[in-house]
């Protein structure tokens, strides 16, 4: 026997089973390398001759590759070949696919009986802090205004006077931008979904941070992407593995939350963003900023977007402004480079030819009268009020061994439990005693680590939030592992 193929004696491939081929090839090499059997950084032969060995179809190897692939459990690269990933943990590792978005961010999500409960894992602002009479004064205003065309049908790039209000606000945040580059979006969501198809084909890579948007994550795997995520630092991704897999794998996408990142609460250093853009420029990657909720800096020296060190054009600028205007209205924007606005604009087309254009034109007053400043003004400070309570409740009931980063902001702290808690039993114990609290396994794009927790102080007020993280110190004090 070729000495090639010693490892590979136990595959037995069954051509009378139900399951398909290549299924079963998975399964085997799956077997030999979470056994060790097969190590990290051991070398797949090569497709033709694996083929040949199992007397198989060459297609039967390729696609079982490709889901070991997807699942992490095998890298490849380019004129080299496919190697054996590094596998933490067992079979409770491999890739679940991440919750969607609504789950995590929508008070619907809280269990039966839950409403009575103190609140701290919805993120979306309770009803008493959106600006009602501001938002009806300014339909009024739009309907008495603009008639039956403030109904009709926007060209798909979006309201003009809109982009143009947005370019401008844009400039008071350190962004060059102009109308015309301007995109109008119906959410968050969508913008990311139609950079995915106007620029990902199936099999490209995706780079994202680890922990990062479960939404995003979705849309990159739903156009047949590989997600490669970088560990994050407190200070942005770890930019030694970033630059190490960047010349390996040579994405085509990389998508950033630079300021105050979801889930994590951190931002990036100015060193960090400027050695992003200088790789993505090296390697000819297009980077996707996703702004999620950089109003609420409360550092006192907010830092500008990433977008603003752009000097060569391949930073997407992503912003909703739904959080804080109007959640169920859906309204975002991208801030693209010139060469790509008909791209995308034509798959926003084709999506859902426009965005809603009575909210496109009461958005416009909002930022022209100044009404979007205000609001921000407002709830910045409510909310530093509980990020402050927060911080302090954490620090004098959670124990040392709990660790939490505290953010420059934004509506929650990411909290790191010590090794061997669960955070998954931490969430369930809590519950029994009327805490609601988010694991951070949703945010992780493959082998989520059971000992995360997101912790939100956007619904419950500052006396809740210091009971809720009062009880949440006594369910870890009680933790005992499961046997």
């Amino acid at each position: 026997m070729n000495e090639d193929f010693f490892d590979f004696v136990s595959i037995q491939l069954d051509k009378t089973s139900r399951a398909s081929l290549y299924a079963q090839l998975y399964d085997s090499l799956r077997e030999l390398i979470l056994s060790g059997k097969l190590s990290h950084g051991y070398l797949l032969p090569p497709v033709r001759k694996l083929a040949a060995f199992l007397r198989v179809n060459p297609g039967t190897v390729v696609n079982a590759y490709k889901l070991l692939e997807q699942n992490g459990y095998i890298y490849s690269r380019a004129g080299s070949g496919n190697y054996v990933a590094e596998i933490a943990g067992s079979t409770a590792d491999e890739y679940e696919p991440a919750t969607p978005d609504i789950d995590l961010e929508l008070p619907e999500h809280i269990p039966a009986g839950g409403r009575n409960c103190i609140d701290l894992a919805t993120v979306m602002p309770p009803p008493d802090l959106l600006p009602i009479d501001d938002f009806k004064r300014v339909l009024i205003e739009v309907l008495d205004r603009d008639q039956g065309f403030a109904f009709g049908y926007q060209e798909s790039q979006g309201f003009f006077p809109l982009r143009q209000s947005i370019a401008a606000y844009l400039k008071t945040q350190g962004v060059q931008a102009q109308a015309d580059n301007v995109q109008i979006i119906s959410g968050a969501q969508q913008g990311i979904d139609i950079i995915a198809k106007a620029f990902l084909q199936f099999g490209d890579c995706v780079f994202t941070e680890s922990p990062t948007y479960p939404g995003a994550i979705a849309a990159f795997r739903s156009r047949g992407a590989k997600i490669i995520d970088i560990p994050m630092d407190a200070d942005g991704m770890a930019m030694q593995e970033l630059e190490n897999k960047i010349r390996a794998f040579r994405p085509r996408l990389i998508y950033v939350m630079a300021n105050i990142q979801n889930p994590t609460g951190y931002s990036y250093s100015v060193i960090k963003r400027n050695r992003l853009i200088g790789l993505a420029r090296r390697y000819d990657a297009i980077i996707l900023e996703d702004d999620y909720i950089s109003e609420l800096d409360f550092s006192g020296s907010p830092l500008a977007p990433l977008k603003a060190l752009d000097r060569d054009q391949r930073v997407i600028y992503l912003k909703s402004f739904s959080k804080m205007f109007m959640p169920g209205l859906r309204l975002a924007f991208l801030l693209m480079p010139p060469h790509w606005v008909a791209k995308v604009s034509a798959v926003k087309h084709h999506s859902d030819i426009a965005t809603s254009g009575l909210t496109q034109r009461a958005f416009d007053l909002y930022l022209r009268q100044g009404i979007w400043q205000k609001h921000i003004g407002a709830i910045r400070r409510i909310y530093q009020e509980r990020y402050e309570a927060a911080l302090a409740a954490i620090r004098e009931f959670l124990p040392d061994s709990t660790v939490c980063h505290p953010p420059r902001g934004g509506l929650t702290c990411w909290l790191a439990l010590r090794e061997g808690v669960s955070a998954r039993l931490i969430v369930q114990s809590a519950e029994t005693k009327g805490l609601l609290l988010l694991p951070g396994t949703a945010f992780f794009p493959r082998r989520p680590p059971d000992r995360f927790l997101r912790l939100s102080f956007a619904v419950a007020d500052q006396e809740k939030i210091v009971q809720g993280i009062k009880i949440l110190g006594e369910v870890i004090a009680e933790y005992k592992a499961e046997p």
